[in-house]
């Protein structure tokens, strides 16, 4: 694989190179900025995503106000994916927790370019799609039996392989919504987890300082979610942590 492709959404580096040019007409890269909201519930959706260093969260909101995640998606992943699976509009809210750089393309070209047409793009979607079913049934499974600690570490090790850098801007408000906790809470065990040196957090900027250590204190479902996405591709990626290589346009 080139360099330069090795550096993008995996799915579309995948890519044999002859579908890679042809479909990059309709690729635009873009910042994808925090909060860029990408599906709406009940709403059409307009764009999917392939985040390159972006990290998004789809989560469910109840009628009570109270929300919690039940997807994440980064640089082995397509969000928007619904769109694939023949509806336009979904339930849930995807919108972009971490900011960093992505490819967009219209509902219209991804439908006409790839999903009704026979490209090897598809297969790859149906392994990531498959993957994606099999994180938002741990998800549920996790947030019921497993501590507060054991889900921030595989929270916070499964947003690292995707953002692909060590430092990134969060605040504990989300984390609380992320893991449907409440902010004390997530605070207190953000603070164990400083005082054991896994993770540094100034000033609105959570800082990675051991990722190992994260993993080795995260539930079992950490390396079950994901095992499905390394199985997509030929070599592992949640460890390869590499720079951004485009600038948005």
């Amino acid at each position: 694989m080139p360099k330069e492709r090795a550096r993008e959404n995996l799915l579309l580096a995948a890519l044999p190179d002859a579908e890679r040019e042809r479909l990059d007409p309709f690729l635009h890269p873009v910042h994808m900025e925090v909060g860029l909201m990408i599906t709406t519930p009940d709403e059409p959706i307009k764009n999917l995503y392939f985040p390159h260093d972006a990290v998004t969260s789809t989560i469910q909101e109840m009628s009570d106000g109270s929300s919690i995640e039940t997807g994440l998606m980064g640089v082995e992943g397509l969000a928007g994916v619904q769109v694939w699976l023949r509806q336009r509009s979904t339930v849930a809210k995807t919108f972009v927790q971490v900011e960093g750089q992505g490819h967009r393309i219209s509902v219209e070209d991804f439908a006409r370019e790839v999903r009704d047409r026979a490209s090897p793009l598809n297969d790859l979607i149906a392994g990531y799609v498959h993957a994606f079913l099999i994180l938002t049934s741990l998800t549920a499974a996790c947030n019921r039996l497993h501590s507060i600690d054991e889900r921030l570490c595989r929270w916070l090790r499964m947003t690292y392989n995707r953002a692909r850098r060590t430092e990134f801007s969060i605040r504990h408000e989300f984390l609380a919504q992320m893991l449907g906790v409440h902010r004390p809470t997530v605070s207190t065990a953000a603070g164990m987890l400083q005082e054991a040196g896994l993770i540094g957090y100034r000033y609105g900027k959570l800082s990675i300082l051991n990722p190992e250590g994260l993993a080795d204190g995260a539930c079992e479902c950490y390396h079950v979610m994901e095992a499905q996405f390394e199985r997509i591709f030929d070599q592992p990626w949640s460890t390869n942590q590499r720079e951004p290589s485009f600038e948005p346009r």
